[in-house]
């Protein structure tokens, strides 16, 4: 075997051999060593998921408070109203009524707060139709009857009338729900963009230590050097932006869910899950507005036409009733009765308010109808989005795999000196556009997602 001489091993090739080896040796060495970037701010250790800030959020809403609150208040509406049109009511009533008049006799004319009813020549009301002065003081008890219609109009006034308020709290809910979930994918495209600006950091700096000692041993260009510490600095400029970013969207995640919170914590992946439709094509938790129109209308147009009823009340009243002070002591007394009173005649007004009660109920209907109509159309657009973005994805993810392999090649390359480092770095930029891409087609692939289940409720 032929001795290689010792003076080889001095020459500017063998140096160069060396170097190479020893640096294509130690970069899996670094690359193992290489610290793992995490998704998130480094100061970040608290981890919360997409159901902690929905619960937060429901709980943490006035519209929560709201739809308890309008369950509770139709009950004490439909007992006032029981109470109003079935119970006896009391009443305390009190009246003077002073009709002074100027007498006239023998010539002189003076002022008389009560004229007698014997007076001839006076000047003010005619004391046949005054009596010259009332005093009144009577306690009064009043008991609606068969009122019993009425009340059940009533009652279902208010109790659909309160179910509309809930339905709007709980539509209101629904949307805060979608808003939340919008702002948590935002939130987790900012941590993906920060882990991939990491990724590049690791594999640049990794890169820039290798070139480093190329230089050093005068195999590199001193601009290979500063190439690449240039990108190093703009992947620090989009890390610094993404950072900024995940800490304004997260604050305003917490706004959302009524969270007094501004620290940065970890956001773990969502498990968005696709919402099953249900049994009936087109129909949703949305159209339960319709039916609760509906309701209002008819039970509206119920109350009106209580007007039309009977109205009967009893009455017992028992005090005082006089015309003459000097009487007051003997005019104590009590009385009952029945009152009855009847629509006859209103112009017509009973029929002009069914038929604006049907016009209103074909409005709603109207609505209705076109809601479930287009629903699905709207929830099979969403679906074929979602198919075409999971599509991109796959290509994505080959893209990117491609784009590891040729960095590792040309890293190589460009170390043995085969490759210029710009077009390492150009390679790397464009792998750099490729993860950005990916992070945004998750993020429309979340939001799709999101949106589709907000329709199939």
């Amino acid at each position: 075997m032929r001795q290689v001489p010792f003076y080889f091993l001095f020459t500017p090739v063998a140096r160069w051999l060396v170097a190479v080896v020893s640096l294509l040796l130690a970069g899996p060495a670094l690359a193992q060593t290489a610290p793992i970037a995490r998704p998130g701010p480094a100061s970040a250790s608290v981890s919360h998921d997409l159901a902690y800030y929905l619960t937060q959020a429901h709980d943490n809403s006035p519209l929560s408070h709201d739809f308890r609150n309008q369950g509770r208040a139709v009950q004490l509406e439909t007992e006032r109203l029981r109470a109003f049109y079935t119970k006896a009511t009391g009443t305390l009533a009190a009246n003077y009524t002073a009709v002074p008049v100027l007498s006239q006799n023998n010539g002189r004319t003076h002022l008389s707060y009560a004229a007698d009813a014997s007076t001839s020549s006076y000047v003010g009301y005619d004391v046949a139709l005054s009596n010259g002065a009332l005093y009144q003081g009577y306690a009064q008890l009043t008991q609606p009857l068969f009122n019993q219609q009425r009340l059940a109009a009533y009652a279902q006034q208010a109790q659909g009338l309160g179910l509309s308020q809930q339905n709007l709290a709980l539509l209101s809910l629904h949307d805060l729900e979608k808003l939340v979930g919008d702002q948590y994918i935002l939130c987790r495209q900012d941590l993906e963009q920060l882990a991939y600006v990491r990724e590049l950091l690791g594999i640049l700096g990794r890169q820039r230590l290798l070139v480093e000692k190329l230089v050093a041993a005068s195999l590199l260009k001193q601009s290979d050097y500063l190439l690449l510490q240039i990108e190093v600095e703009t992947q620090q400029v989009f890390l610094n932006t993404y950072r900024t970013a995940y800490h304004r969207d997260l604050l305003d995640l917490n706004v959302l869910c009524g969270l007094g919170d501004t620290s940065e914590v970890l956001l773990a992946a969502p498990d968005l899950p696709l919402r099953r439709r249900g049994p009936v094509p087109g129909l949703s938790g949305f159209t339960q507005r319709y039916r609760l129109d509906s309701l209002v209308l008819t039970a509206n147009q119920r109350v009106f036409e209580t007007r039309y009823q009977p109205l009967v009340n009893a009455f017992a009243n028992g005090g005082l009733n006089a015309v003459d002070l000097r009487d007051i002591p003997r005019r104590f007394g009590v009385s009952a009765g029945l009152q009855f009173s009847v629509y006859l005649f209103d112009g017509h007004q009973r029929q002009i308010s069914r038929d604006r009660t049907l016009v209103l109920l074909e409005t709603t209907r109207a609505y209705q109808q076109n809601f479930a109509t287009i629903n699905p159309v709207r929830q099979q657009r969403l679906l074929y989005e979602l198919r075409q973005v999971e599509e991109r994805q796959r290509l994505s993810r080959a893209q990117i795999a491609n784009y590891r392999r040729l960095l590792d090649s040309y890293k190589r390359e460009s170390i043995a000196g085969q490759l210029s480092i710009v077009f390492y770095v150009q390679v790397l930029k464009n792998y750099a556009v490729a993860a950005r891409d990916l992070v945004l087609l998750e993020n429309s692939r979340l939001l799709l997602i999101n949106a589709y289940n907000y329709w199939t409720w």
